[in-house]
């Protein structure tokens, strides 16, 4: 009995996949950068924005060109971008709240007096009369895409943060996620005197005289704290850690490098930024600026050489720095971080460089362009780059889209209406993968074993309870036995009892 009773347990103790306690929790959002319509590409950001579904979209800087870069009046134009997006995500999901969660690009980051060709401002797209944070950050929507933003509170133009540095777990009610949006490598503001330089960099990397430091370094060290400190309470709650911002450092195509903003100590801000968080138990990190599709391998640093503070100079590949090559598809949560490069929402101008050492950081690549750069290498027209091959493929705009539950992040690239680029006989570019938590989480899920404590305990009491009762039994017995010792116990066949 004893034997059964152990081998009964321990047969509860194999994993029984999908046993929970509890509902899981799981979340979808869709994703992109660089998502204008007043740039020329109108019909594709139209149809990227027709993709869009709950629960919430999060739009990676860059966001619709409508200012002096087309001929436009600086500001003044956000509130047209507005009512596109409520026509054409609002108002046809049926929910004039719906999330539509923005991050500065450096076409709304205000800089009317200070680069010329601005293209909006930021808070003006998240004012009152546009995509207020309000609409889905009150107690009044709780429920229904309800998102607690949390800003840094080191915005001198804005009270909330929102749009430029801060955080929401997801969803608000039992979060899985923390979602981290900053800006990098840019300064902020519509008036000079009030704006703000967001770098992240500490003290002791970046500062020319760390016992008197600048004004400017001690605001860069203060932003580098607050990221520091959330992206550490979040690995402590076992939450998923995803950061978006509009520039990213690591890039595969043939404008865009590790741009910096400014010269610290001969140190590249984003290249500390990047280090920092792929080296922290940061999960994703999704970016724009390149207009082009991008994923790269789980990595856990950025190599060798740190580029100069905003110089396009390549950075230096290492293998030591590659997890997973991803060619699986399948990566290992806690392993290193995979990086997400989507601004190819709606443009399609941007090319891949084969060339670049950086380039082998990257999995997977596309360009949307219909003819790429003749590199002189032999490579020619072709748009794609997959596993360390250049791929010549059919390909075109898209956006991403992530699945987050307590056990994986799932993340598929969505293609947009017709192609942009076809290729007789050629397959289509796709491109997707997930990430995987070695064992079961305790969070809303069974013990690895199937059971949960409470059953475990009723089990263990019941063994314990019967394996009692059988030595009584025994016990028993054996006194009648002694007391009686020429007489045999009577079984049940001969006494018809016990």
């Amino acid at each position: 009995m004893i034997a059964v009773l152990i081998l009964g347990m321990a047969d509860g103790l194999v994993p029984a996949h999908g046993v929970s306690v509890s509902p899981p929790v799981s979340f979808t959002f869709y994703f992109g950068g660089d998502t204008g319509y007043y740039s020329g590409f109108y019909n594709e950001s139209m149809k990227s924005h027709q993709l869009v579904q709950p629960d919430f979209f999060l739009n990676l800087g860059d966001i619709s060109y409508n200012g002096t870069s087309k001929g436009n009046p600086p500001t003044g134009n956000e509130v047209d971008w507005c009512n596109f997006i409520k026509a054409n995500v609002q108002n046809r999901l049926g929910n004039p709240n719906y999330p539509y969660v923005m991050i500065t690009g450096n076409h709304e980051d205000g800089h009317t007096t200070l680069d010329g060709t601005n293209d909006g401002y930021i808070d003006a797209f998240i004012s009152d009369n546009c995509l207020p944070l309000s609409a889905f950050n009150s107690q009044s929507t709780a429920g229904n895409g309800y998102i607690n933003f949390i800003g840094s509170g080191l915005c001198t133009e804005s009270t909330t943060c929102y749009g430029k540095e801060g955080y929401f777990d997801y969803p608000a009610s039992n979060p899985i996620a923390r979602i981290i949006t900053i800006t990098v490598a840019d300064t902020v503001g519509n008036v000079s005197s009030t704006s703000v330089n967001y770098n992240y960099c500490p003290l002791s990397v970046c500062s020319h005289n760390i016992t008197s430091p600048s004004p400017g370094e001690l605001v860069m060290d203060a932003h580098w704290n607050w990221l520091t400190g959330i992206v550490s309470a979040a690995k402590n709650a076992g939450l998923w850690i995803i950061v978006a911002f509009h520039k990213p450092c690591l890039v595969p195509d043939l404008l865009e490098g590790c741009e910096g903003n400014g010269n610290y100590n001969g140190h590249n801000p984003n290249y500390q930024l990047e280090t920092y968080l792929m080296s922290h138990g940061v999960d994703v990190i999704l970016t724009g600026h390149a207009h082009i599709h991008a994923r790269s391998k789980q990595l856990t640093c950025l190599g060798p050489t740190e580029p100069p503070s905003d110089s396009k100079i390549d950075i230096t590949y290492s293998q030591s720095c590659v997890a997973n090559d991803g060619s699986s598809g399948v990566y290992n949560r806690g392993a290193g971080t995979v990086q997400i490069i989507e601004g190819a929402f709606s443009q399609r101008n941007d090319q891949l460089n084969f060339s670049r050492s950086d380039t082998n950081y990257f999995a997977e690549a596309m360009s949307a362009r219909g003819c790429c750069w003749q590199y002189g290498n032999g490579v020619g027209n072709v748009c794609c780059w997959q596993y360390g091959n250049a791929m010549n493929l059919t390909a075109g705009n898209g956006l991403g889209m992530m699945t987050v539950n307590s056990t994986q992040i799932s993340y598929n690239f969505l293609p947009s209406g017709i192609h942009s680029r076809t290729v007789a006989g050629a397959s289509e570019f796709t491109d997707s993968f997930v990430i995987k938590s070695p064992s079961n989480p305790t969070n809303g899920s069974s013990s690895p074993g199937g059971l949960s404590p409470l059953i475990l305990g009723v089990l263990v009491a019941a063994a314990i309870g019967v394996i009692a009762l059988v030595i009584v039994t025994i016990s028993r017995r054996r006194k009648i036995s002694d007391q009686n010792p020429s007489k045999p116990l009577a079984s049940a066949d001969e006494t018809g009892k016990t």
